[in-house]
């Protein structure tokens, strides 16, 4: 097959797959907008700091969420206010953290429960140290284009650059049912995102298309180099987290820890979530969102493989 037929391929397959999530998480950040009260969240939420980063690691198994659509899910949280700790953890933890996930992994590594545990560990730590250091920025500093409303404003005042995280490309319309108010801020927010991944989708469709197999298979006999492609692997696949443990298990050449490796980085860091990062966040907390799991899942995965060796 011609290899500009095997690109397209490849990178309708990634849209088709995550779309639907990305829908479902704008969805629910519509539903979060029109349905919930202002204040609402910041009611529910834990006072404590150390408590708002606990109960954000927990969320996806109340709130189950793919990583395609997380991202607006998050940033509506905290536009609804969510303290951003909380909200950090959500976003990070809740594509692997939730019962979907969970089970598929059980599935793919023939039910070792070792496999499934070390997952959630290498997804939690680095999720926490984010959430708590990210967490006390401010909004405009932590969110790309957000500014501080000022009580003496117009309601339809903008002094801004319109973009997917500025809140006014994604307005609720002020009439009709709610229900119409869903799915017009729905569209608006899929509408926002969606570019995103459909450059995350044809970078990882480039990778995936003429990037050489023995390239990284060369790699697996080594522990850090079989970790770091294993990594690498995960980031330009950019597959789903809900199939992304099957994947991992099919590359049985390759040690247990870089295995893991694989599908603890990919719901956090991939070519998709990097180009959500890039129009959601400021530069440095979106460079953090993606250098801080890497390294740190690096060091855990390589440290266990030590371990079990």
């Amino acid at each position: 097959m011609d290899t500009l037929a095997v690109f397209s391929a490849i990178a309708t397959a990634i849209v088709l797959e995550a779309a639907p999530f990305l829908l479902l998480g704008a969805a629910i950040s519509a539903a979060f907008e029109v349905f919930l009260p202002e204040g609402g969240l910041s009611r529910l939420t834990p006072r404590n700091r150390t408590a708002q980063v606990a109960f954000g690691l927990v969320s996806g198994l109340f709130l189950p969420t793919c990583e395609c659509g997380v991202v607006p899910v998050a940033r509506r949280l905290m536009a609804k206010g969510m303290p951003p700790r909380a909200a950090l953890a959500f976003m990070l933890s809740a594509p692997v953290v939730n019962p979907v996930v969970l089970a598929s992994t059980f599935v793919a590594f023939r039910s070792d429960l070792g496999m499934v545990a070390g997952r959630v560990a290498l997804v939690l730590l680095p999720a926490a140290v984010l959430a708590w250091t990210l967490g006390s920025l401010p909004l405009e500093s932590l969110l790309r284009g957000h500014k501080p409303r000022s009580p003496w404003s117009l309601p339809m005042a903008h002094d801004h650059v319109h973009g997917p995280d500025c809140g006014c490309a994604a307005q609720a319309p002020a009439t009709g049912s709610r229900f119409v108010r869903v799915i017009v801020l729905a569209g608006a927010e899929f509408a926002a995102m969606g570019k995103y991944l459909i450059l995350g989708a044809f970078a990882a469709a480039a990778f995936k298309t003429w990037l050489p197999p023995g390239l990284i298979m060369a790699t697996a006999g080594n522990l850090p180099l079989a970790v770091a492609a294993m990594m690498l692997l995960a980031v330009l696949l950019s597959v789903c987290s809900e199939a992304d443990a099957f994947v991992a298990a099919s590359f049985v050449a390759f040690p247990a820890a870089a295995q893991l490796a694989f599908v603890a980085l990919g719901p956090m860091v991939d070519l998709k979530l990097m180009a959500m990062y890039g129009g959601t966040f400021g530069r440095r907390p979106a460079l953090a969102l993606v250098l801080v799991p890497s390294a740190m899942i690096f060091v855990l995965a390589v440290g266990l493989g030590l371990a079990w060796s």
